[in-house]
């Protein structure tokens, strides 16, 4: 299969990612830069939300979901935006932002997006291989079977997901499901396979969210600079940590989903904190922006909240200093700094209260790599987990550093920088402790996860560093255009010629550097895991053969019966055929446990056979002996080992050493 044959898919993404949120977005008075940049995450809240009251009104999951609940979004922006006292303000303002965002600035934006996403569409697609290739690995299995199961209920809610693995309601049946809602959708328009569709939203939001969601927070912070804000979107390509480590480890794939889009709901923040130099929005806009851009962070992965709460301190805090040195100044009354302390320490305790409620159960499992100094050292390379250090964006990094220290201003910049350093390094350097667990405890102490962020201002300091090195070298070609006997027409060509020829050198190294450095030697060794015919593999080129023609010979109401740790459990996201155990982290009643134990004695045991009718197993897959992490657990279906030689079952098709019996007994 051919990635150009799957092109509809990645159309299709591409469209359910952009144009619902961008015509929210539109409805709530964004545009340029602004609607662009928000566009993603406001199409994700837009699909969490539906996808959350579909069930409500009795609708399944579909287009029509989105394109309604988009419609109904739209409409009530407007008209809360529109109201006649506000019209002249956001009308000045918009004035304002236009004018910023001219067309140069528009275009190198635009250059520095796709020119990312080219580059990272580049290297995810080397990393997967074919484009119905699968990640063979430990959470893809949930993953999948959770986008069939979408497709098979019509049930995309993020609080009904986790009932395909044993949940029974409230919060044990609460799982993230924007993610596997737009993968079913794709699959539901272009008739693409399931680990087509999956491939499609992985490269969508690695390749277009990520980048232009970087770019917009680029643009809010450093202001309508195109050689900033082009080198940003060249940069979005060159690190290890986003989104090629999320797409091998786990694999975190609703993780990459929220990480993609996060840069825009830090732009949200600094738009109600009003501090971004140039790009100012009413405070209503602002907020409601914030708002709505919230439900698709948290239904992508409620991480993404606690994330967001920890990066908008230091723009809070900042906020806050301005706003005392402003009373001060104007000697206000002492009420007002009390109403303002009391405020503070509110949200403060409000912050603290969610931060330790939004999390899952504690887990300790992932324990540090490193040393904190040395830690600290991967943060400042932009080398976590032991990687190579990206060397070029991590010198731009420190220049841009070196220039928010020297002009004193937009310090909560290097703030957020900080704290995703800290919590990195907390977890990637503390030992297991109270510690390690509160400030890291949200993400499962997995430093992975945490490494993810480190991208997000990264690129935002090395954008700061190439454009103080531009300024630079335009500052030392206007000195020597002074100093040559030409008139003054030809010093402002040169200088001119000069810039054009210092943006486009800076992007070809930048865009070298970003591929030629430790990004090409992870995606090739990383390709083992999205191989077929691997001593690690979940499944091999015999058994996708096997499912390929699985929907043909097993009827639509069968249940078969499979060892999730073989790879079984994937007939139900390759066939649409259900399964006895979705996941390896299933929860198992007691005769689908014997199934498991004993479905080979079924035609001489009364007891196998009253689990067999207990389940409705009728069919069983036999994939072999080679398990998913050789774990312990793979080892106890011997019910559905060497089958060949049982006569309570029957073969009905093998492709190599996979295998698919009928049960015969029982009947």
């Amino acid at each position: 299969m051919s990635w150009l044959t799957s092109l509809p898919a990645l159309l299709a993404a591409g469209a359910v990612v952009l144009l619902p949120g961008a015509a929210l977005a539109w409805s709530l008075g964004f545009r340029r830069t602004s609607l662009l940049g928000l566009a993603p995450v406001l199409s994700l809240s837009i699909a969490g939300v539906g996808a959350v009251l579909a069930p409500f009104v009795h609708l399944e999951w579909g287009i029509g979901v989105v394109l309604g609940t988009a419609a109904l979004a739209s409409v009530a922006a407007w008209a809360v935006t529109r109201r006649p006292w506000r019209r002249q303000e956001a009308t000045a303002l918009q004035h304002a932002v236009q004018q910023s965002d001219g067309w140069p600035t528009l275009a190198a934006g635009a250059i520095g997006v796709a020119v990312g996403a080219l580059l990272i569409a580049r290297r995810v697609i080397q990393l997967i291989g074919e484009p119905d290739n699968i990640s063979q690995r430990y959470d893809n299995v949930f993953h999948l079977n959770a986008v069939r199961y979408v497709l098979d209920t019509g049930n995309a809610s993020t609080l009904n997901l986790g009932s395909m693995a044993g949940g029974t309601g409230g919060l044990s049946s609460v799982y993230p499901a924007v993610w596997h809602s737009l993968a079913a959708l794709v699959t539901q328009l272009t008739g693409a396979s399931v680990p087509v569709s999956v491939n499609a939203v992985n490269l969508v939001a690695s390749a277009v969210i990520w980048p232009v969601s970087v770019v917009f927070l680029t643009r809010v912070v450093i202001g309508p600079r195109p050689v900033g804000l082009m080198a940003a979107g060249v940069l979005s390509a060159g690190f290890l940590a986003f989104p090629y480590l999320l797409l091998v480890w786990g694999p975190l794939f609703p993780n990459l989903l929220s990480v993609s889009a996060l840069p825009a709901g830090v732009a949200a923040v600094i738009f109600v904190c009003r501090l971004s130099p140039t790009l100012r929005e009413p405070p209503l806009r602002a907020w409601l922006a914030l708002l709505v851009a919230v439900p698709g962070l948290a239904l992508s992965h409620m991480s993404a909240v606690n994330a967001l709460l920890a990066f908008s301190i230091p723009v809070i805090l900042a906020r806050l200093f301005r706003y005392f040195r402003e009373l001060i100044r104007t000697k206000a009354a002492p009420k007002k700094f009390a109403v303002v302390a009391l405020a503070t320490v509110a949200g403060a305790v409000a912050v603290v209260v969610a931060w330790q409620k939004l999390r899952p159960a504690p887990y300790n499992g992932w324990t540090p790599h490193q040393t904190v100094p040395g830690a600290i050292g991967e943060v400042i390379a932009n080398g976590p987990m032991k990687t190579d250090a990206a060397v070029l964006i991590s010198v731009l990094a420190l220049i841009g550093i070196a220039r928010i220290i020297r002009r004193r201003t937009q310090l909560w910049l290097l703030g957020c920088y900080v704290v995703a350093g800290f919590l990195y390094v907390v977890d990637a350097g503390f030992a297991a402790g109270w510690a390690r667990a509160f400030f890291t405890g949200t993400w499962y102490q997995d430093t992975y996860r945490l490494a993810a962020y480190l991208p997000i201002f990264a690129v935002v300091l090395a954008a700061l560093g190439v454009l103080a090195t531009a300024d630079t070298a335009k500052a030392a070609a206007g000195v020597l255009a002074l100093k040559l006997p030409t008139a003054g027409i030809r010093r402002l060509r040169l200088t001119g010629v000069a810039g054009f020829a210092g943006i486009l050198a800076v992007c070809l190294a930048l865009g070298w550097a970003a591929q030629a450095g430790p990004v090409r030697g992870y995606v090739a060794s990383s390709q083992y895991y999205f191989e077929r015919d691997t001593k690690d593999s979940i499944l091999s080129s015999d058994e996708y053969a096997l499912l390929d023609r699985l929907d043909s010979e097993v009827p639509e109401d069968a249940v078969i019966a499979v060892n999730p740790w073989n790879g079984g459990s994937l007939a139900y996201a390759f066939a649409d055929r259900k399964v006895l155990e979705f996941h390896m982290g299933q929860r198992e009643s007691k005769s689908m446990r014997v199934v498991a134990e004993s479905l080979a004695d079924a035609g001489t045991s009364p007891a196998v056979c009253d689990a067999v009718k207990a389940t409705k197993v009728s069919y069983a897959l036999d994939f072999g002996t080679q398990y998913l992490l050789n774990h312990p657990q793979s080892r106890t279906y011997q019910g559905l080992q060497n089958l060949a030689s049982s006569r309570a079952v029957q073969l009905v098709d093998q492709q190599g050493n996979a295998k698919l019996f009928k049960v015969v007994a029982c009947s």
